[in-house]
Parts: C-alpha cells; sequence; structure tokens
C-alpha cells in the first residue's frame, strides 16, 4: 500500500506537469509577465499621477483654508489661517457639531470608505480589491475631510490626500485596463505623489509607499513610484515654494552622553505610541457601543470637542502651529503636558463620531509635545549634558509617529526632509527604531494595521515579504470546478464527473454547502460493480483540507503540511458554501508570477 508522502508527491508531480497545459488552455493569464509596453505606460501614467496629485494636494490644501478662513474668521481666502486664534467665539460650540454633522452624512451617504483616517482604506484596496478604489472617493474624501478639519476637528490632512492619491493613482490603473499587479503600483505611486506634495519629501513619499503600501522593493514598481514623487514635488514646489515644513534652530548634539538621554525619550516614546493606539481604538469601541440614533453622535462628539477648544483652541484642526512653537521653544510645560494628554483623546473623538482626517500629522503633534516635555527636564537637570527642548521635541514627533504607525524608515527620512538639518539624524535615527522596537512590544499591531485586523484583513508590515503571507486565498483559487450533488445517483456521477478524471470531486447540497468528498475511484469501482442506482452520499468522506476565502495562502500551505493532501477546497466563513479549490498549480503560478 502506498505511504501518503508517495502520494502527495505523485500529486505534486502531476500538478506540475499539468502547469504547461493549463497555461495554454487559460491563454496565459493566469501567470501575467509584466511586458515592456506595460512597463512604459506605467511609467508614462505615473508621471501623469504625479502631476495629477501635485494638483490636488494643492487643491486640498487651498479648500481647508477657504472653509477654515469662511467658518472660523469670516473672510474669504485660501491662506491656512492658525485656528487657535479663531474669532468664532461662542459660535464654535455650534461650528463644530455642524461640521462634524456635514462629514458623517457625506461618507454615510455617498462613500463610507472615505470615514476615518484614509490610509488603512488604501492599504485593504491593495490587499483585498486589487488596488481597485473607487474614483469618487477623490471629491468625497476631500470635501468631508476639508469640512472637518476647518471646522475644528482634530485631525490631519496627510491620511486624505494619501486616500485621494491613492484613489487618482487607481483610476488610471483602471481605465488604462492593466492587470491588478500594476494597478497596485499606480496606487502607491498616488500615495507616494501625495506624500511628496504635501509635506515637499520626494523621497519619503517614495519610501512610506513601498513601506505601508505596496512592501515591495523591485525595479519594475520602484521607478514609477520615483517618478510620481518627483513630479508631485515639483508641481507643489512651483506653486507654494521650496520651504521646509519646520523651521528649526540649529542644532548639534552635545556629545555622545547625550544619546543617553535620547535613549530614554525612545523609551517613552515607544509607550505613548502604544497608548495612542489604544486611546483611538478604545475610544472607537466605546462609541460604538453607544444606543442612539447615529446622527446624535457627531453633534455629543463635536459639541465635547468645542468646549474642550474654549480653553486649549490649540487641539482645533491639524496643529502646525503648536507644533511649530514647541520647536520653537516658546511653550510652557504646562500646557505641553496639556495638550500631550489631550490631542490622542480629541483625534479619537473626532474619528469615532464621523469626522475625516489622518492620524499622521496627530502623531508629530504628540510626538512634538512628548518631545519638548521630556527635553524641558532633562535640560533643566543637565544643561551642560543636553541640548535646548526643541531638538528633543524634533526627534519625538519621528518617534512617536514610528511608534505609532512602525513605519521607522519613512518616519526618518520625513523629519530629515521636513527640517533640512543633517545634524539631527543620529539622535532620529536611535530614537526611531527604539520606539517603534518597544511599542511592538507593548501593542503588537500598528494604528494601521489594528483597523484591518479588526476587519479580518491580515496585514504583514515588512518589505520583501513572503508572497504567500499577504496573498488571500480567494485571489488564486479556481473556480470552474466539477461538482457532484449530494442526491447524484452512480449513474450520473458516472456520466458526468468521471470524464474528467479529476481524484477527488467535492460534494454539496441544494444550497451549495459543502458537504464532503467522493473519490473518483471509488465511483469508477461501485459503477462498475452495477450500483448504478447508489446515491453520492453514501460514498460520502469528510473534507479535511478546508479553508476560508479569507485565509491566506500561507494559511493553506500550513493546511497541506498537515493533512498531506494538496487538493484545498475553499469555502465562504458565514455560510459554508464551496467557493473554489486551491491546487498545486495555483501555488505555483503564484510563486511565478512574483518572480516576473
Amino acid at each position: 500500500m502506498p505511504s501518503k508522502n508517495n502520494d502527495l508527491r505523485s500529486i505534486t508531480r502531476e500538478a506540475i506537469r499539468q502547469i504547461p497545459k493549463t497555461w495554454q488552455r487559460l491563454g496565459g493569464n493566469y501567470i501575467h509577465q509584466v511586458t515592456k509596453k506595460e512597463l512604459i505606460r506605467v511609467n508614462v501614467l505615473a508621471v501623469i499621477i504625479g502631476i495629477s496629485i501635485g494638483y490636488a494636494a494643492i487643491g486640498f490644501r487651498n479648500l481647508i483654508g477657504f472653509l477654515q478662513n469662511s467658518i472660523l474668521f469670516q473672510q474669504l481666502d485660501t491662506h491656512l489661517a492658525n485656528p487657535v486664534q479663531h474669532t468664532a467665539g461662542l459660535w464654535i460650540l455650534l461650528i463644530v457639531p455642524l461640521g462634524l454633522l456635514a462629514s458623517t452624512l457625506l461618507t454615510r451617504w455617498f462613500a463610507t470608505e472615505a470615514k476615518g483616517h484614509g490610509v488603512p482604506e488604501v492599504i485593504e484596496a491593495v490587499r483585498t480589491h486589487g488596488g481597485r478604489i473607487r474614483a469618487r472617493i477623490v471629491a468625497i474624501k476631500a470635501l468631508a475631510s476639508s469640512i472637518t478639519i476647518a471646522s475644528g476637528g482634530s485631525v490631519g490632512r496627510e491620511g486624505p490626500i494619501v486616500q485621494i492619491g491613492s484613489a487618482i493613482g487607481s483610476y488610471f490603473g483602471q481605465i488604462s485596463h492593466l492587470s491588478p499587479r500594476l494597478i497596485k503600483t499606480l496606487v502607491g505611486c498616488g500615495a507616494a505623489g501625495a506624500i511628496s506634495a504635501t509635506f515637499n519629501t520626494p523621497i519619503a513619499g517614495v519610501i512610506f509607499a513601498v513601506e505601508i503600501i505596496i512592501l515591495e522593493l523591485k525595479t519594475k514598481s520602484f521607478v514609477p513610484l520615483v517618478t510620481a514623487s518627483v513630479f508631485a514635488a515639483v508641481v507643489s514646489r512651483y506653486h507654494l515654494g521650496n520651504e521646509p515644513a519646520f523651521f528649526v534652530p540649529e542644532y548639534t548634539l552635545s556629545g555622545p552622553t547625550e544619546l543617553i538621554f535620547y535613549f530614554g525619550l525612545g523609551l517613552l516614546a515607544g509607550i505613548v505610541g502604544a497608548w495612542v493606539i489604544r486611546v483611538l481604538y478604545g475610544v472607537e469601541d466605546f462609541v460604538d457601543k453607544i444606543k442612539c440614533h447615529f446622527l446624535l453622535k457627531p453633534i455629543i462628539g463635536g459639541l465635547l470637542i468645542a468646549f474642550v477648544g474654549l480653553y486649549y483652541p490649540q487641539i482645533f484642526g491639524v496643529g502646525y502651529e503648536s507644533m511649530t512653537q514647541v520647536l520653537q521653544q516658546n511653550m510652557s510645560l504646562s500646557l505641553i503636558l496639556v495638550l500631550l494628554i489631550l490631542k490622542p483623546l480629541i483625534m479619537s473623538i473626532t474619528l469615532s463620531v464621523g469626522g475625516s482626517g489622518g492620524v499622521f500629522a496627530p502623531s508629530l503633534f504628540v510626538g512634538a509635545m512628548l518631545g519638548g516635555a521630556y527635553g524641558i527636564i532633562v535640560h533643566n537637570y543637565f544643561p551642560d549634558l543636553t541640548a535646548g527642548h526643541g531638538a528633543y521635541a524634533l526627534v519625538g514627533m519621528a518617534a512617536v509617529f514610528s511608534a505609532t504607525s512602525r513605519a521607522t524608515f519613512t518616519a526618518i527620512v520625513i523629519l530629515f526632509e521636513m527640517t533640512l538639518d543633517y545634524s539631527i539624524i543620529l539622535p532620529l535615527m536611535l530614537v526611531c527604531v527604539i520606539a517603534d522596537q518597544f511599542s511592538w512590544v507593548i501593542q503588537k499591531e500598528s494604528i494601521y494595521s489594528m483597523k484591518l485586523r479588526r476587519k479580518g484583513i491580515k496585514f504583514i508590515n515588512d518589505i520583501g515579504v513572503n508572497i504567500m503571507g499577504i496573498t488571500l486565498v480567494k485571489d488564486i483559487m479556481t473556480t470552474e470546478i466539477q461538482l457532484a450533488d449530494s442526491q447524484m445517483s452512480l449513474a450520473e456521477a458516472s456520466e458526468k464527473l468521471l470524464p474528467s478524471h479529476h481524484s477527488v470531486y467535492p460534494v454539496v447540497d441544494s444550497d451549495k454547502k459543502l458537504q464532503g468528498i467522493v473519490l473518483h475511484d471509488d465511483i469508477k469501482s461501485h459503477a462498475s460493480k452495477g450500483h448504478l442506482d447508489m446515491k453520492i452520499n453514501e460514498l460520502l468522506e469528510e473534507a479535511k483540507a478546508i479553508v476560508f476565502a479569507d485565509e491566506t495562502v500561507l494559511q493553506a500551505v500550513k493546511k497541506i503540511e498537515k493533512i498531506r493532501d494538496p487538493r484545498i477546497l475553499v469555502v465562504d466563513r458565514r455560510y459554508g458554501t464551496l467557493l473554489g479549490i486551491v491546487s498545486p498549480i495555483d501555488f505555483v503560478r503564484l510563486s511565478i508570477a512574483d518572480e516576473s
């Protein structure tokens, strides 16, 4: 009697022998080799996307300025004003709730994926929808986020513009009828251009797209990313100037011993970063559990934000002005500590009750406050060994962003590009990696992956990750399969199933729910003995090799290792209906596609 290992080897060998026939039968569609013509088209589209996003970022910025000035200062101007100096007075108690209410209605009626902070939705589109994002996101996200920020919502504009840019990239990919892999590259181009144009950081834009969105560092994707980022930056610099986002005092490292103090800042940033993540999703859970009409939540949340803002208007809007104050060492320790506590809470309320905006800038805000407070304390006690607290605030900005996003490379480069101060690079690198790792010890999920995990979507934040670890079974399964009905007779089975020469046939009921499997040899054996009136369910065997459609290919492979049967049946997690089958051919096909 042959062993199970021999059976597995023979099945796998047969599957591999069938690959050329399968390839020919399907016209080569399964293994998509990227052609030179497609690469040229993608790079041309990257130029168009970069220019489009450059203007989209400027338009988004001007829209926020126009609404902010109209609402908070009663004047028509696109200049980004400081919401701390607003002249709305007690009207702010009405402005914030109405702004959040408008944002809630926009996203609920026209595009639910425009709610929230944007980046997880882009990652979800890349992981589960082949990079396809609805074009309407561009308008809805821009309008909803502009209203949220302009009316005092405590969120950033970076997450929205990333989602807007990614939607633009996806749109061009879809109308060009490109493959899902190339559409994903163009989504990354949109994200890279968005960061580049918003922060005037072309290098960081590319790194962000690689580290967070596409998780791939190959020439065919890297070149378009760089192209889009460069053209987005050119447009932004032409219209807005080539100035760094923050101006900081001249900084020098006092000496090697100062790195000890920065090490302490890294540990604190890791703790605070993990705390920010838990506050955001803790508040979200709390708001979701409140049983009331959905329109009441933005009104109540807006009132709470407005009341806090009456006393601490620094929590309104993006918060760049307050960050600059800390960097310039013009803010008191007591106010810094208050804002350090309030910002994550108010940001979480804004997003949880229906606001639309990013978590990028709030992370920088919290980091600036943490670093500023820490810098004041250590400089008071060790003035000869430490720099001014503005330097610690700057490093803290990158550290907390690194701790929340786990995009450490992006954090390092973006703060360097935003300040153009190379002297800060050593403590910046050290603190970011410490914050990243210490936050991971406390909180395994990042601020982006947590939202995805709660939706049941697996996200591995690792460049060059095993393709099987991020590809879902439903993306490679074969849906055209020979099915056996549980009430089918052996006579019918012999006529309909045996000519296909498959070794196993899934058995389903009238609702297409999986009942088990029946073997080819069993049907043939009983039919040859004249048992033609027997029903298939009398030969039914348990289907052990089962995976859910939303599981990863890596999980499917692990099941093969346990049960030694490479024919995996794919069922719907909720209803138990049979959706398809995954075979060794599909695994080999995925591996070849990853190398193409």
